[in-house]
């Protein structure tokens, strides 16, 4: 049953607290339903992309209230490890938002935290590296959400200064991306945001060649990486630029974007929602292919990111909260087709391939069948085994980084990284 009207609270909980702060809720018209709501608790981030897609969920279910708690990426998934470590039982929230990436690691290191979803959804109607993802010792867990198909979003009017039209940006190199920063400096631009503590573009780059940071049998894949080698290249010029936006957290980088700083945001499409914010920047923007790298096997197409809807098995509300994924992101086409419509959200529910939004034009993105070229593009991403340790290698290269900006042997500092990364993963 669809709801009158929405029953999302979105709430900012800082990670350092075990209590959930939550912002009281909105006055709204009560539904007219026999019974109240089941009130359930959501810990994700991105309000304009999760938490909207949760907004829609629950207007699509009378059955519960959705209450959606908001926080930073990093400080969500620490506060899941820090609860579930803790064992704690009270208060937990019933479900909860886990990047892809993090998603075997939690798996393993609690495997009787989440509960099983094979009762109340078919993982055949999901992307099968989803259902992969997700399984664990036989069991599947979590319901799948988003993909991150990749793209290189940019302004066009920024463009148009220095010259640059949409012919010319769809078949870059790195070499002939990058020399757009200087042009688009005088005119007074910044290219792109800057992180030294962030390497997530590292993720798109490696997998556009077919690499990653660990090889199929989960070992580091660091010292003999080629393509590793050509990110770090990337990085550091990157670094000793004059036309990049520096920043040290999400707020700086979404912040660049709507206000209008930089001229190109190369992420998972997810962070269409953020850039579409910005309403008086609609049809100012438009999205090419990544720059290619000169490593062999490199293609212009990549993901990045991508999420899961995750139950905790001992909340108070688990069944309901798993009844209510099921029914919404386990097995409504209507909700991806309005989040698609509204936000670019690209889901990997399979019956939704053919929704009307497919085809959509999008004002926002100067008329550009953007949903439809990213499922294109979805089909030719070069598939990598991501393994469960994806993270524990980012944090292992993270800590030699800064050694590599400021001129150390890079061959040093990646053999210096692996070896802690080993002894991270003993």
């Amino acid at each position: 049953m669809r709801k009158k009207v929405s029953r999302v609270a979105i709430s900012m909980c800082a990670v350092a607290s075990m209590v959930l702060s939550v912002a009281a809720p909105a006055m709204t018209v009560a539904a007219e339903t026999t019974d109240e709501p089941t009130e359930i608790t959501v810990w994700a981030w991105d309000k304009n992309m999760n938490g909207t897609a949760m907004e829609v969920a629950d207007s699509l279910d009378d059955n519960v209230k959705v209450n959606f708690v908001e926080m930073a990426k990093a400080d969500c998934l620490q506060k899941i490890h820090t609860v579930l470590a803790s064992g704690v039982t009270d208060d937990l929230p019933d479900i909860v938002l886990i990047s892809d990436l993090n998603a075997q690691g939690y798996l393993m290191s609690y495997p009787d935290a989440f509960l099983p979803m094979d009762d109340y959804i078919s993982y055949d109607d999901f992307a099968a590296y989803k259902k992969d993802m997700l399984s664990y010792d036989g069991a599947g867990y979590g319901v799948p959400f988003d993909t991150g198909v990749a793209g290189l979003f940019y302004r066009t009017d920024y463009m148009e200064e220095i010259g640059v039209t949409d012919e010319d940006m769809q078949d870059l190199t790195w070499d002939e991306y990058l020399a757009l920063g200087e042009k688009l400096k005088e005119k007074g631009h910044m290219l792109q945001t800057y992180n030294p503590n962030d390497i997530a573009e590292f993720q798109i780059m490696l997998q556009s060649t077919g690499k990653w940071f660990t090889d199929n049998d989960g070992n580091a894949d660091f010292t003999n990486n080629d393509a590793l080698k050509e990110c770090y290249d990337v990085f550091k010029k990157l670094n000793e630029s004059d036309f990049c936006q520096v920043v040290s957290d999400w707020t700086g980088f979404a912040g660049a974007i709507n206000n209008g700083d930089v001229a190109c945001v190369m992420r998972g499409s997810w962070i269409t929602s953020t850039i579409m914010s910005a309403d008086d920047q609609s049809g100012k923007w438009k999205m090419a292919p990544i720059p290619k790298m000169s490593t062999d096997g490199a293609t212009h197409y990549s993901n990045q990111g991508g999420s899961s809807w995750f139950v905790l098995k001992n909340s108070k509300n688990a069944d309901a909260a798993a009844k209510f994924l099921a029914d919404t992101f386990g097995g409504s086409t209507e909700l991806y087709d309005s989040l698609m419509k509204s936000n670019n959200i690209i889901g990997t529910y399979l019956p939704a391939a053919d929704i009307e939004a497919v085809n959509t034009e999008s004002e926002f993105f100067s008329g550009q069948q953007i949903n439809k070229t990213l499922v294109d593009w979805e089909a030719q991403i070069p598939s990598v085994n991501t393994g469960a340790f994806s993270a524990e290698a980012q944090s292992a290269l993270l800590a030699v980084t800064p050694n590599i900006l400021n001129g150390s042997d890079l061959d040093t500092e990646l053999a210096a990284a692996e070896e802690q990364f080993n002894q991270t993963i003993q």
